[in-house]
């Protein structure tokens, strides 16, 4: 059992990758808003780096972990799609904020959208978490009920039959 120090250091590091990706994410909202200022000039490219560039960041970390051993390559992909889909939802969202209120709009609307999706998220595993426990809990009391009378006890690890 992990002590309590150890829970605190894995679940701190988790924290890091929300943070890199509300960054990325943030970025691609700059450019916009730089272009709205006139600090730069209008450029395709730049639109298409700054773009794509939080899902390029979320493959290159996901594959680093799979590489460096931290996870398995299913891990890896699982844990990429879902951190995929919340970026894309939050740059959605950001980018509708930036079309009614303006881009300075935008990079608050996309961090609170990545906010409420991994609350959500938590909220969900938590709840399937507790589900399975209760699970185990409940086989375990089911296979510490008594034996009736009329059978003798057996030797560990040797049940009895199922009646039918």
């Amino acid at each position: 059992m992990p002590r309590y120090e150890e829970l605190v250091k894995k679940y701190t590091k988790r924290r890091k990758e929300n943070l890199i990706d509300t960054v990325a994410a943030g970025l691609s909202y700059a450019d916009n808003l730089a272009v709205d200022l006139g600090l730069m000039e209008d450029s395709g490219v730049i639109d298409t780096l700054t773009a794509a560039m939080p899902f390029a960041v979320i493959a290159v970390t996901e594959q680093m972990r799979v590489i460096l051993g931290r996870k398995t390559g299913k891990a890896g992909f699982s844990d990429a799609v879902q951190r995929m889909l919340k970026t894309g939802a939050a740059m959605g969202v950001g980018a509708l904020a930036a079309a009614a209120a303006g881009p300075a709009a935008a990079v608050p609307a996309a961090v609170g959208t990545r906010a409420l999706l991994s609350k959500y998220r938590s909220k969900s595993m938590l709840g399937l978490r507790v589900q399975e426990r209760t699970g185990r809990l409940k086989a375990l009391r089911e296979k510490r009920r008594p034996l009736p009378e009329s059978r003798p006890a057996l030797m560990p690890g040797v049940d009895y039959l199922p009646e039918e």
